[in-house]
């Protein structure tokens, strides 16, 4: 089998197991990549037998990753994509590399900590605006204290509908990564603003949140508006703007870092902080166990002796 089939059949494999959206273009990116590198590097095309792939190939496209300068959790994610891609290809009887031959990049420890000033970004978008700028102020403020109050991944924001809101409960059941389901909780505050955004808007569109800039054009055909959706991009593009606008380092990621590390100071169960988020081990939860390094600063020149010395 060709290198090209061999790559389709896999990427046909992952729709077939219901691989989540974002996941499945990420291994054809991985692919795609490593793909271009044989044919660049290693003197094959996509059309040779993916049986003449072999380990060092794949070694010295890690290598080539390297010298790219790409992070090590992103060389690691290809590398992992490569290894389960030939993983199948054993299991089909395609090929077979010994991929536990391939080595993965270490990665430090994973800390996160986010910046405490994060919740003045919720103040820093005034509604008073007229016309299209109003809506706009209007979505983007309940897209904030959304995210604050829930903390949804950016993939699940985008995908909540107006119907997924149970609105006298203030709730909504999410699926999340691994088609994993959960129930996130909205503020009085969130919901209400989405309430106020709800109520400008003229349309009966299916998507929660929609672009209302004069780029996007409503389609008649689309009956749903799901073309009118925000994309993933485009809620990253919007928080990093208001981050600049309030002075607070914060990405869209941000404010499950910041809700999570709360809960926890709170005194909240980790199990119960684990379902909120929708991991699937509780190991992952327990990054947030940890002490801002200001914080901790802060509790130590309140009572070390030796701090007013």
């Amino acid at each position: 089998m060709d290198i090209i089939t061999a790559a389709r059949l896999y990427t046909d494999y992952l729709a077939q197991v219901n691989k989540a959206q974002l996941t499945s273009e990420t291994y054809a990116y991985a692919m795609g990549r490593f793909l271009s590198f044989l044919t660049h590097s290693e003197g094959l095309t996509d059309y040779d037998d993916v049986s003449k792939i072999t380990i060092d190939q794949i070694r010295n496209f890690g290598l080539r990753l390297y010298k790219d300068r790409l992070a090590p959790a992103t060389r690691r994610k290809y590398l992992v994509v490569l290894r389960n891609w030939f993983k199948y290809l054993a299991k089909m009887g395609i090929a077979t590399v010994n991929v536990e031959l391939i080595e993965l990049p270490k990665l430090p420890p994973r800390v996160p900590n986010p910046d405490e000033r994060l919740p003045l970004m919720l103040s820093i978008i005034k509604d008073d605006q007229q016309g299209w700028q109003r809506i706009i102020a209007l979505r983007d403020k309940a897209i904030l204290q959304t995210l604050f109050s829930t903390q949804l991944r950016v993939s699940e924001l985008v995908s909540l509908n107006r119907n997924s809101v149970d609105w006298s409960k203030g709730l909504a059941v999410v699926v999340g990564k691994g088609r994993k389901p959960r129930t996130v909780f909205f503020s009085e505050g969130s919901s209400s603003t989405i309430s106020a955004y709800l109520d400008e808007r003229q349309d009966k569109f299916l998507p929660l949140f929609i672009h209302h800039d004069r780029a996007h054009k409503p389609d008649p055909k689309d009956k749903d508006g799901q073309k009118m959706r925000l994309t993933r991009q485009a809620i990253e593009s919007m928080v990093r703007k208001y981050s600049r606008l309030a002075g607070v380092e914060a990405t869209p990621h941000s404010f499950r870092h910041y809700g999570a590390t709360e809960l926890i100071r709170a005194g909240a169960d980790i199990r119960t902080v684990q379902e909120l988020l929708g991991h699937a081990s509780v190991s992952t939860t327990q990054i947030y166990t940890h002490v801002n390094p200001k914080r901790l600063q802060q509790e130590w020149k309140k009572y070390h002796p030796s701090s007013n010395q």
